[in-house]
């Protein structure tokens, strides 16, 4: 193909819940086009907390099962990242349910157990938003920045679902302590559960 001819065409730049117009075709109005409504679609975000042994649960989760068969309308993704592009993303997918999987410390339980609950929707104050946003453009990245954001901004779908594990070593490493590892399995299965 001769240098300076296009090699893209507009499926190329399809992302599920978001589609790109090629920038070479003639009349594009819209760089992007976001859903209006509901999009039918459930998301599963995995969040962790990188070289953070058991806190990369949600990340290293998602590696796990990402490539195994999952139904059309579902979208696995790896959202560890900060928290107002967790919120930018849901605005492109506009699911009707959201699964988040992580591994947060909250000290109410021994290490391994499986938490899952409906996520209360009613948003954060303030105060509490604009430090989870200071800290997320600082590079914070957890469970709970992305809960309080989201929440407050209102684009969770009514249908959220949180599933966490209790870590056991939160300090710098690679892969899970065996506590957290025997849970991998079970939490597939919750998420299955959801869909």
């Amino acid at each position: 193909m001769p240098i300076g001819e296009p090699t893209r065409s507009a499926t190329d730049l399809v992302i599920p819940g978001l589609t790109v117009p090629d920038p070479e075709l003639v009349n594009a109005k819209k760089q992007y086009e976001l859903p209006d409504s509901n999009t039918g679609r459930v998301l599963v975000g995995g969040i962790g907390l990188p070289w953070l042994r058991d806190l990369d649960y949600g990340t290293q989760w998602v590696n796990r099962v990402v490539d195994l068969d999952w139904p059309d309308h579902v979208i696995v993704e790896d959202m560890s990242y900060a928290a107002h592009r967790v919120l930018h993303r849901l605005q492109e997918v506009r699911p009707n349910k959201v699964v988040l999987v992580g591994c947060m410390p909250r000290r109410e339980d021994p290490p391994g157990t499986i938490r899952r609950y409906n996520l209360d929707l009613t948003p954060p104050s303030d105060d509490e938003v604009q430090d989870r946003l200071s800290e997320a453009a600082m590079g914070i990245i957890d469970l709970d920045h992305t809960l309080a954001v989201v929440r407050y901004y209102g684009e969770f779908p009514d249908d959220t679902v949180v599933i966490e594990v209790e870590p056991e070593d939160e300090g710098f490493g690679l892969g899970f302590t065996d506590t957290v590892e025997a849970t991998v399995d079970e939490v597939l299965a919750l998420v299955r559960s959801e869909l």
